[in-house]
């Protein structure tokens, strides 16, 4: 199943399933803010997968993140990542895990040093 981010500056990120069957926003997950923009984008498409299965799914709350080290798999260099988080609905603790490539961070920093300069600039 494809999905799709919305991410406007200014604006919490979005993600929703290609055929729009569920949505879920930043909004709704407590302690989302530890994240990397990067990290917010695979964590919200999982819980988006997610509420696909279980419409009643969420709001949620991170309750531990886990970043590995850097390795090889194939011809990619990637960044295993955990986080622990809860159904606050629910109560219910569950595990997500997703890797961060190589180029999502190089191109998460270059992105962050663009707006570093734009905010430098309308100073």
């Amino acid at each position: 199943m494809e999905k799709r981010i919305k991410d406007k500056p200014g604006e919490p990120m979005v993600a929703q399933s290609k055929l729009g069957e569920a949505t879920v926003s930043e909004t709704e997950v407590r302690g989302i803010e530890d994240l990397t923009p990067v990290e917010k984008k695979h964590l919200l498409l999982q819980l988006s997968r997610d509420r696909v299965k279980d419409s009643s799914a969420g709001p949620w709350e991170i309750v531990d993140i886990r970043r590995e080290e850097w390795r090889a798999v194939r011809d990619t260099l990637v960044e295993p990542i955990e986080i622990d988080i809860r159904d606050t609905v629910t109560d219910e603790l569950f595990r997500v895990w997703f890797d961060i490539t190589k180029l999502e961070r190089e191109l998460e920093l270059e992105s962050r040093e663009q707006a570093d300069i734009k905010s430098e600039k309308g100073r």
